[in-house]
């Protein structure tokens, strides 16, 4: 299933593994349980760090789906589907995080995943078209490896249509936490935790309070916002953008064509030039605010 340069490409990346890593497969005689079976087979033999154990069919999980996990870890990461497409970096990240590499995350969250004490089962369904869904399956993913009480389960709406049916699903990325509906759409790992902590407003608040008023206060991180606070912060005064999370729309636009001077983007590749742009000057970036009153 993976060409040639696809495989010497990964074969790079696990190169970066410190821990031995461990895939075990549940499989049928499905269509799709052979190609799971062809991808794994062909990413086990790239590692001399992973390893492939396939089991029967018992009623415990789907069928066909895949554990991640360091040995002896028990990790609570499962991808049921075969995840090509934009999944397929959600797949390397899994094994190498597994494998004792470490995640791109602030200092702060990391914190905040590793003292979750209560057991939380993630179900994702996702399409593998669909460009945001991967980071919803990452952060989840990313938590699972970090805390023994997260588990998360990647599943491919195309594979289990009568979950789909009986859940009612009409939009992806949709997130199931203990078998209820958590969320839908494009959800950032801070924003996944925001909403489990309930304590969290309060002492996000508390810190807002702390602060020192500012001379420009943005309300908005979409372009508008973001290309106020650059001008702002240009003239030397103290600034700051408040946003519900930012980038704004962006971070849910597919092609973005009528930006002047830049023929075809994408919005989360914008998303994250505006907020490199931004964070160059001294702007203070709150995330995950909304102001109520003006």
């Amino acid at each position: 299933m993976l060409d040639a340069t696809l495989k010497q490409q990964l074969q790079a990346y696990l190169a970066r593994l410190s821990e031995p890593v461990e895939i075990v497969a549940t499989l049928d005689e499905s269509d799709a349980a052979r190609e799971m079976r062809e991808l794994l087979s062909e990413i086990a033999t790239l590692s001399s760090l992973i390893t492939l154990e396939q089991r029967e069919p018992d009623g415990s999980v789907r069928v066909p789906s895949f554990s991640v996990s360091r040995v002896g870890a028990q990790m609570g990461i499962r991808f049921a589907g075969v995840p090509m497409g934009h999944e397929f970096t959600s797949l390397v990240l899994a094994l190498l995080q597994a494998g004792g590499h470490p995640p791109k995350a602030d200092a702060s969250i990391i914190e905040q995943v590793d003292s979750i004490e209560q057991d939380l089962e993630f179900e994702v369904y996702i399409s593998l078209s669909c460009q945001n869904c991967p980071e919803v399956v990452q952060a989840l993913n990313m938590m699972a490896v970090r805390n023994p009480r997260v588990r998360c389960t990647m599943i491919d709406g195309a594979l289990f249509q009568q979950e789909v049916e009986q859940r009612q699903i009409m939009a992806v990325p949709s997130v199931y936490l203990n078998g209820e509906p958590f969320g839908q759409g494009r959800m950032s790992i801070a924003e996944i935790l925001a909403k489990l902590d309930k304590n969290a407003g309060s002492r996000e608040a508390g810190k807002l309070a702390a602060k020192p008023p500012f001379d420009v206060l943005v309300v908005g991180g979409g372009p508008a916002g973001a290309s106020a606070a650059v001008y702002a912060a240009r003239k030397g005064v103290r600034t700051g953008v408040v946003a519900e999370r930012f980038g704004g729309q962006l971070l849910d636009t597919l092609g973005i064509e009528n930006f002047i001077s830049v023929p075809q983007t994408e919005g989360p590749k914008l998303a994250a030039a505006l907020e490199s742009h931004v964070r160059s000057y001294e702007v203070d970036v709150m995330d995950l605010q909304r102001a109520v009153s003006l």
